[in-house]
Formats: C-alpha cells, structure tokens, sequence
C-alpha cells in the first residue's frame, strides 16, 4: 500500500505513542484516542494524597540496538533513568517521576485524544471513519483517515472489528484469537514506616500468590516511606478475579506480610486484564512480522500481543508497523 497522508490510532500506550512518532516524521497527519485519562497503558503511576506508586510496568529494558537509541534519548530529556541491572546483568530503566512520565513526555509532541473510546469503525472508498465519545458526555465525535492501527490488546481490537462487521482475512482471524493474555491484580500499599526491602527496594518473585513486590520510595518515585507496589501472580488474579477488594486486598498482603518491615495503614487495588500475552502472533512461524497488516483495509495491529511481554517488544512492534506503513513501494 502506499504511505498514508493520516492514520488514526486507537491506543497511546507505548506501542501508539511509538507508531506515531515514526509516522508523524514521515509527514503523516496522525490522531491517537485512548479510552484511558493517562497516556501510556500499563506504564502506569498513581498519586493517592502524597504517596506515589507505579502499579503496572516497572521498569523498561533495552535489547534492541534501536530501542536503546531511544531510551538514551529520554535520558537525555530527562525523563528516564537507569534504576538497577537485573539478574541477567541488563540494566532496568524507569521514568524519572514514574513510569507513566515516559509515555506522558512523548505524547506531548503528539496530538493524543484521551478519555475518549473508540465505539465503531467503518471502512468505506478507501477511507477509515473511526467514531467516539468523550468520557461524560452524550454525543459521538467523529474522524477519518486513509489509515487505521490498532494498539489495544488483541482481544479488544477484534471485539471492535466485529462489532463493527469488518471482515479480515479468515485464516488471520484464527491466527489472532490465539492471543490470550494473563491477567493480574495490583495492591498500592501504605505502609507506618519503611518497608525494609533490600537495595534497589524490588523483589521479582516466583510465589503462588506473588509476582512483584516494590518500593517506590527506594524507587525515588514517592516521596513518603513505604509506597510499596504488590503485584499477584497469574494464578492468583484468575483465582479472584471477580472477588471483591475485602477478601482479596488482605490476601495480598497477608503474602507480602513476611517481606516488608512495618505494617499497612492503607491499600488500593487495581486489576489488569491483560499483562503479557500468554501467546504471540504467528509465534512459531518462521520469519514472523511483529505486526498485523491487511493492506487492502489500511488496517494495522501491533503491541505486546504481536511483540511480546516487554515494554520494549511492545514499542519495537509500532515502530516496525510505523516503517511498514512509509517504506516506498
């Protein structure tokens, strides 16, 4: 297909965030709608009075010669910087006042709708119109382009393409309905003093209830002692799902109980349904792209589903659909 003059996209994680940027240097009129009132998705910081948590991706590695050219680049802005190396002697990098200060900085140069969701699309003569509504109010906007990319976890984006009876490729359909996701629950906890982990302040965990186990403060992310983030395992998060914050907050806690110096004076949850993909797009093939492309819609799928788990596979997979879509013919 030849390189759009505007593309639509629906998702200002970093996958979006990343896509745009790229179009957006290639002279293409770009519009991001996230549902969401942050930018960045699982990037994700919370202020509860003056405690301040990153409650979803922690860190963010760099493998890929590219990324880390990015990553480099936001600590020239300022806006991340290295935290610790991990077990595998990779270093982990953070936004400088959260994660979500990444994502935040870079849909500054964008132009980002957010607390907008995205309810029907249609494709017509070439043209995508892409309806949504603004958190509270009662009316539709409406937009058009020449392109589309979807940025939401897979499930979503289909439930999207069916409601509104787009028809893609039918071996492609399976292919996508592949993609499931772990899901996982996320207590912000408040604790009367320290928490006492050892430096850097994080515990990754191998635990039937226990994922993660952070202290923001040692994170240099909140400023009041004890901001700790507890993140459940997989296992748990199916198991109670659909429990209520009164069962499942303390059994949480009563987990992390053993690990953390002081106690709990208050605790938040959050639920994320989908984390990592249990399963990525096309993830035994042979030379795979990390991105779905169906040139005769001017459609286009990436993120962590097409990628993989890490926030970097995320952002490398809008960025490789970003070149497909301006690569001359």
């Amino acid at each position: 297909m030849n390189a759009p003059h505007s593309c639509i996209i629906i998702g200002a994680g970093i996958s979006g965030l990343i896509a745009a940027a790229h179009l957006k240097r290639h002279h293409v009129d770009v519009l991001l709608l996230d549902k969401g009132r942050h930018h960045g998705g699982r990037m994700a910081t919370r202020t509860i009075d003056k405690s301040i948590f990153d409650h979803g991706a922690q860190f963010v590695t760099t493998r890929d010669p590219i990324f880390r050219e990015m990553v480099e680049g936001w600590m020239e802005r300022g806006i991340a910087r290295p935290w610790y190396k991990g077990p595998l002697g990779n270093m982990r990098y953070v936004g400088v006042n959260g994660m979500s200060t990444i994502p935040r900085e870079l849909g500054q140069d964008l132009n980002v709708h957010l607390s907008e969701k995205v309810t029907k699309i249609r494709f017509n003569n070439g043209k995508w119109t892409v309806t949504a509504r603004k958190y509270g109010e009662n009316k539709d906007s409406s937009y058009k382009a020449d392109c589309l990319v979807i940025t939401a976890p897979v499930p979503q984006a289909l439930a999207l393409l069916q409601t509104s009876n787009i028809q893609i490729d039918f071996d492609e359909e399976e292919e996508l309905e592949r993609i499931t996701y772990f899901r996982a629950i996320s207590v912000m906890a408040q604790l009367n003093g320290p928490a006492g982990l050892s430096n850097p302040g994080a515990m990754d965990l191998n635990h039937p209830v226990l994922r993660w186990i952070g202290d923001n403060s040692a994170k240099s992310v909140s400023p009041i002692p004890g901001s700790v983030s507890i993140t459940s395992s997989p296992q748990f998060a199916e198991r109670y799902w659909d429990a209520s914050d009164e069962e499942r907050i303390p059994l949480l806690l009563n987990a992390a109980k053993p690990f953390l110096k002081n106690d709990v004076v208050d605790a938040v949850a959050h639920r994320w349904g989908f984390t990592e993909p249990k399963r990525i797009y096309k993830e035994k093939q042979p030379f795979r792209k990390t991105y779905f492309l169906d040139e005769e819609h001017h459609l286009g799928m990436c993120g962590d589903g097409f990628g993989g788990p890490r926030i970097e596979a995320s952002a490398m997979s809008g960025y490789a659909l970003a070149q497909a879509l301006t690569r001359p013919m």
